[in-house]
């Protein structure tokens, strides 16, 4: 994976080397998710690092230009829909998320996928926006073999609950989560509120030891303040043994006018990042 190729192309494609979307789904808690892989042109060699990216709620603002970029860089990506989010089958539940991303994640090491798609095992990068990066910590605390964790502009619920952010997140559900199967708002929201202290990013951080872990902060971030909720566990992993990185973009928490430098940060962490 080379940085620099995050916003370069080939002058044109060849049939035989060309660049590939693959449509997926993969089991999870009994339904299947929905999503794609994209492959790096093949004139980059292989093996190649795989990032899995896991979206927020309920996931408009999209990633599909990052990913694109990591894939001209040459890192296989993975975009799964979680469970009743955009098609994927069953209801939509904060607490289904962590298992969905774990779920992704073996396959993505399994050596039939990794043979497949030329997945360099060793090299399985997660990363997540809004919700999905507390998606993201939370599932790399049950993978140690994860080469790194990305979370950009992540929320946490515990953090949200504790603060008295109750209303904004119910109202987060009841509004912008009506394109998800929902049983109803107030049945997810009880689902945040139930599971409040798992959910949040804090709990069993230890776990995270070791591992590489990166944080994008949006700097006028109103809806997953970084003070609230991603500050609070960089500070706790400067304790740990592992590689911690805090970066700040000014810019709001869809990082809308900043994407190219956002990706470039997502990009260059991963090439040093990644095993050699």
């Amino acid at each position: 994976m080379k940085a620099d190729l995050l916003f370069k192309e080939f002058d044109s494609d060849e049939p035989q080397t060309s660049p590939a979307v693959y449509e997926l789904n993969i089991i999870s808690g009994g339904g299947r998710l929905y999503g794609y892989l994209l492959t790096p042109d093949r004139r980059i060699p292989a093996p190649y690092p795989a990032v899995i990216m896991s979206h927020g709620f309920p996931g408009y603002t999209t990633n599909n230009d990052l990913e694109l970029a990591l894939m001209r860089a040459g890192c296989v990506v993975i975009h799964m829909n979680h469970r009743g989010a955009w098609g994927s089958e069953g209801e939509y539940l904060f607490t289904n998320l962590k298992d969905d991303l774990t779920n992704i994640a073996k396959w993505a090491r399994c050596s039939a996928a990794a043979e497949k798609f030329g997945i360099d095992a060793g090299n399985i990068f997660l990363a997540g926006h809004s919700m999905g990066g507390q998606t993201v910590l939370n599932a790399a605390k049950e993978l140690p073999f994860i080469r790194g964790v990305a979370a950009l502009a992540a929320y946490d619920i515990g953090a949200a609950l504790k603060n008295g952010m109750e209303k904004e997140l119910f109202l987060m559900i009841e509004t912008e989560g009506q394109c998800l199967n929902m049983t109803s708002a107030a049945r997810v929201y009880e689902n945040a509120v139930d599971n409040a202290e798992e959910l949040s990013v804090l709990n069993g951080y230890e776990k995270l030891d070791g591992q590489n872990v990166l944080f994008v902060e949006a700097r006028f971030d109103t809806v997953a303040p970084a003070a609230l909720m991603m500050r609070p566990l960089a500070e706790k992993l400067k304790t740990l043994s592992g590689s911690t990185e805090y970066c700040t973009i000014a810019s709001g928490h869809s990082f809308a006018g900043q994407r190219m430098k956002l990706a470039r940060i997502l990009g260059a962490w991963i090439e040093k990042t990644q095993k050699i």
